[in-house]
């Protein structure tokens, strides 16, 4: 993954990759005549010590690269996707108290929008599966607006076996299921700052799976009004991560 490049385009993902120095760069390309821009771009990169190739370019230039639909506000870098560490590095960091595992999540606008109200909220980590998932693409890290680079990410290749060890470690594992019976403000009501605690969330269409489900110490859903359907997975993100910043707060 490590050697894999990727591009990254938008004022906010782009300079959020040149302060996140755990991220390789290959180039930079801006747009041409932006001043501000530009003297905000050649302060950064001073400021952190970036050599990277810097070139200018009109908007015929992305328009080739990327869809014209794109809002790449005149920045692009080309960068190399981030070694991301296995799960149970997490176990390292005694500090942490609460994250959340993404079930096979396709959507990258659902997951960037799931970064942005984790960092928003000081959700400490994100793991995410090496299968059927979106981990970092061009179009997270737009959606994510900088989030991406500093909310610690971890991976697993089986989320049944992360969720059986982290367990094990001493974390509650809560799957958020729209059919479930328990009633999520019921089971938060029930931990205290201590508890280390992780929520599971499915993707788009199907949820979580069976398997994983049977796995997760409890079950839970989010209340909401008769004969509606269930809300969007990052919208169930975010209101999940705020009921925890208000405990915690």
């Amino acid at each position: 993954m490590k050697n894999e490049k990727l591009l990254i385009y938008g004022r906010h993902a782009a300079f959020a990759a040149l302060i996140n120095l755990k991220r390789r760069i290959d180039e930079i390309y801006l747009i041409k005549d932006n001043l501000d821009l530009k003297q905000s771009l050649e302060s950064l990169l001073e400021k952190y010590d970036r050599n990277t190739k810097l070139k200018y370019v009109d908007n015929n230039f992305f328009d080739k690269i990327l869809n014209k639909k794109v809002k790449h506000q005149g920045i692009l870098v080309k960068s190399y996707k981030i070694d991301l560490p296995n799960y149970t590095k997490l176990f390292q960091n005694k500090k942490f108290r609460n994250g959340i595992i993404l079930d096979s999540l396709t959507d990258a606008n659902n997951t960037g929008a799931i970064y942005r109200s984790a960092k928003a909220f000081d959700i400490d980590f994100i793991i995410n599966s090496t299968k059927n998932s979106i981990i970092e693409n061009s179009a997270l890290l737009n959606s994510a607006c900088g989030a991406f680079e500093t909310t610690n990410t971890f991976i697993t290749n089986n989320i049944s076996n992360a969720i059986k060890k982290c367990i094990l470690e001493g974390w509650w594992v809560i799957g958020l299921d729209h059919k479930a019976d328990n009633n999520i403000q019921e089971v938060i009501s029930k931990m205290n700052i201590k508890d280390k605690f992780i929520f599971v969330f499915g993707s788009e269409g199907k949820g979580i799976r069976r398997l994983i489900k049977q796995n997760c110490n409890f079950i839970a859903s989010i209340p909401n009004a008769p004969n509606t359907q269930s809300i969007n997975v990052s919208n169930a993100a975010a209101i999940i991560f705020y009921e925890i910043f208000k405990m915690k707060n």
